[in-house]
C-alpha cells in the first residue's frame, strides 16, 4: 500500500485541473494488433485500466497493470469469442520488452475469461481496484430506468450522461444494438470528476464491441433490449 501511495505522489503533478492523454478515440475502435500494444498509455499516476474489445469473431481484453511488481500491459485473445483464452501477450513498457506467454503474470489475470468480461462490463473490476472510474452497466441501467437522454439510433439505442455543471457537456455515452444475431455494445467515458478535478481516462472506452458474437456481450445486449422492449 505504501508503494502505491509513493507512486501516486510521484505522479501527483498531473492531477491539477485536468488529466489529458494523447491517444485518439480511433485507436481503440480498430482491432488490437500486437504491434499496437506498445502504444497503449502508461499512466503517470499508476492507475490500472481494463478494456474489452470484441469486433467480428474475435474478442480481446487489455489489462493495464501498473500496481504490480513490474508495470505491464496484457493482451488476452479469445479468437473465436467462445470464452477460451487462445493467446496471451505481455508488454513491459519500462524496458520495451514484448513476450508471448502461456501463463499471464498480471495480478488481475484469471482463467475464467467469461467472468473477466462480465467484471469489465459491470464495472466491478474498476470499483474493486486502483483504477479509473469508468461508467459501466450499473450507470446505463440507472439511465434506462430514469428514462432521460435515451435516443433511438438506427435499430439500437444511444444513452448519454451529461455533466450537471455545465449541463450541455457530455461526460459519457453508451450504445447497444443487435443486427442479425450480432451485437454492438459500447461504453465510453469522456471524463469524470473528483471534487473540482476533471479526469480524462487514458482509454475512453471500457467496452467496445461491434458486430460481435461473444456470448457474454450477447447476453448483456439481449437483456438491455428486453428492458427497452418493455416500455
Amino acid at each position: 500500500m505504501n508503494k502505491i501511495r509513493a507512486r501516486v505522489l510521484a505522479g501527483v503533478f498531473v492531477l491539477v485541473g485536468t488529466i489529458v492523454w494523447g491517444a485518439g478515440e480511433a485507436f481503440y475502435i480498430e482491432p488490437i494488433s500486437n504491434e499496437r500494444l506498445s502504444l497503449f498509455p502508461n499512466p503517470p499516476d499508476y492507475r490500472n485500466y481494463f478494456f474489452l474489445q470484441s469486433i467480428g469473431n474475435s474478442t480481446s481484453i487489455i489489462i493495464g497493470d501498473f500496481t504490480g511488481r513490474k508495470r505491464l500491459i496484457v493482451h488476452l485473445i479469445d479468437e473465436n469469442s467462445d470464452n477460451t483464452i487462445d493467446k496471451i501477450y505481455e508488454y513491459y513498457p519500462d524496458i520495451g520488452q514484448f513476450k508471448k506467454i502461456r501463463r499471464c503474470s498480471s495480478q488481475f489475470f484469471t482463467e475464467n475469461i467469461a467472468q473477466l468480461k462480465k467484471d469489465i462490463i459491470e464495472g466491478k473490476i474498476f470499483r474493486d481496484n486502483y483504477s479509473y472510474k469508468m461508467q459501466s452497466l450499473d450507470s446505463l441501467l440507472y439511465k434506462l430506468e430514469e428514462g432521460f437522454d435515451i435516443n433511438h439510433s438506427g435499430s439500437g439505442y444511444t444513452v448519454q450522461f451529461f455533466d450537471p455543471d455545465p449541463p450541455s457537456t457530455q461526460m459519457s455515452e453508451f450504445y447497444f444494438n443487435k443486427i442479425q444475431d450480432r451485437y454492438d455494445l459500447q461504453f465510453r467515458t469522456n471524463y469524470y470528476k473528483i471534487f473540482n478535478l476533471k479526469i480524462i481516462p487514458p482509454i475512453p472506452y471500457s467496452v467496445y464491441c461491434k458486430n460481435s458474437k461473444d456470448p457474454v456481450v450477447a447476453e448483456v445486449v439481449e437483456s438491455l433490449l428486453k428492458e427497452m422492449g418493455g416500455r
